[in-house]
């Protein structure tokens, strides 16, 4: 168990308890226990710096020092509040003298601030703490198949003059979590850029929707979905989204906070996490999900889906594939991307497959030392299996299957005044090859009791219902 005091902060708990939620059910598989800190107030948002510097600071080491004396770290799934105790647990442990003075008041409610424990974004604890190793063991329902576009939010990565967590213009980490569940983090243009959300201070409010517009007009167009671990960021993507909406704008992007979209490769239900209280539904999302799950199931036996998609997306040995140059026809990327895309059985039915040579080019150029020569091994096995196979490839298979051999030896040894070979191997391999294809009888026919054992339990249970 990893041990963190949670600080909630007031937007979460104050309109949308569906993210605690989400983050307490993620919690527990994980082993993220969290306590409670009682006393709290408002981190404060930033806004109360501008009115004052000195009741920010006082504010933040308040709530500071009411977690240094429960002896654990602080963990935050807002941005912003993560960003405003960073920023000030920074500025304390710099300047001594605001410190000072700021223990000194606190000294009137029995409080002082330490600098002992550490601030810490949820998605930190994720990525640097917990790790996408231990996540992926906890993904029962993969979003395979999902393009999900990330929007960081400002807080989360800057200033990094306080916040260390990831690079503040080009970050990964969250991407790379979202990834951890199978999913594809999209790139796009406008990906670091505001939400927007203080605008919404300005004398005219309707400049907060000008940001949060140029975001949802670039990602619908490319994604499934948008992911943010902010409640304010939430609000300008969500709310502010539903309202275009209602007033005729041709705009619709379901926004997912992260761990709702944990929650759902962990197995819990949409509306176990709360994600029909949204203000954009979410049930198209899920819709899309399942169907693409459904045509994807028979892919996920045999592949690796994320390594293939990897492998889709970096493309860079395509161009020195040498059947390529010479049959253009064969198009090896494509063939992955129909993968992918849920058509694994029209390709494996597709003569194309046994254009790749084994050559090895691709797989002593790939950058990740995968290769698409390892996908066309595995659907050329896929088909022989199926009895789908070029006449060339099963008569050379069956001689091999008959003889151990390739070929036998004719009279052009005796010429060339070679001597005799030796004698062949080829009845002990035999044998061999029997009790190999036994067992793979008798696993798939186990397999397929248990199956059928399965079926029968799940009619049972549906009677009992």
């Amino acid at each position: 168990m990893t041990d963190y005091a949670v600080f909630w902060g007031c937007t979460i708990q104050a309109r949308f308890p569906f993210m605690e939620k989400s983050v307490r059910l993620i919690a527990d598989p994980l082993d993220i226990r969290l306590h409670e800190i009682e006393g709290t107030t408002c981190c404060p948002t930033k806004m109360i710096k501008t009115g004052d510097e000195f009741i920010w600071h006082v504010t933040a080491a308040r709530n500071l020092a009411l977690v240094e004396e429960m002896g654990m770290d602080l963990v935050t799934p807002c941005n912003g509040c993560y960003g405003t105790l960073k920023s000030a647990a920074s500025e304390l442990d710099l300047n001594t003298d605001l410190r000072t003075r700021v223990n000194e008041l606190l000294a009137n409610v029995g409080l002082e601030y330490k600098g002992i424990i550490e601030v810490k974004h949820l998605i930190e604890v994720l990525y640097d703490d917990i790790g996408t190793d231990a996540i992926k063991k906890h993904v029962t329902r993969p979003l395979d198949g999902m393009n999900i576009a990330v929007h960081y939010g400002c807080h989360l990565v800057r200033p990094s003059s306080a916040i260390h967590f990831d690079d503040p213009n080009e970050p990964t980490k969250f991407d790379l979590l979202v990834e951890a569940l199978s999913a594809r983090s999209v790139d796009y243009r406008t990906k670091m850029l505001c939400c927007g959300n203080d605008l919404s201070n300005t004398e005219d409010p309707s400049d907060a929707i000008t940001l949060a517009r140029e975001k949802i007009l670039e990602v619908q167009d490319i994604s499934d979905a948008m992911t943010m671990m902010c409640p304010a960021c939430f609000t300008q993507f969500d709310s502010k989204q539903y309202l275009m909406e209602k007033s005729g704008e041709r705009l619709h992007i379901p926004v997912v906070y992260f761990t709702e979209l944990m929650g759902l490769a962990f197995g819990f239900e949409p509306a176990e996490l709360g994600m029909n209280m949204h203000r954009v539904e979410t049930e198209t999302f899920i819709e899309k999900w399942h169907e693409r799950a459904e045509h994807l199931a028979s892919a996920r036996e045999y592949f690796d889906l994320a390594d293939l998609r990897r492998c889709y997306e970096c493309a860079a040995c395509v161009n020195d594939c040498p059947v390529t140059k010479s049959i253009p026809q064969f198009e090896p990327n494509r063939i992955i991307g129909d993968i992918l895309h849920g058509k694994l059985d029209k390709i494996v039915q597709s003569p194309d497959i046994w254009y790749c040579t084994n050559c090895y080019t691709c797989y002593e150029l790939c950058p990740q030392k995968f290769g698409m020569l390892k996908v066309f091994d595995r659907l050329k096995s896929l088909a022989s299996d199926r009895g789908i196979a070029p006449a060339g490839f099963k008569g050379g298979l069956a001689l091999f299957l008959d003889t151990g051999k390739l070929g036998e030896p004719t009279a052009m040894r005796k010429k060339l005044k070679l001597p005799e070979p030796q004698k062949s191997g080829s009845d002990e391999l035999k044998g061999l090859i029997a009790i190999i294809q036994e067992r793979n009888w008798e696993n798939k026919r186990n397999e397929e009791d248990e199956e059928d054992e399965g079926t029968e339990e799940n009619q049972e249970e549906g009677v009992v219902k």
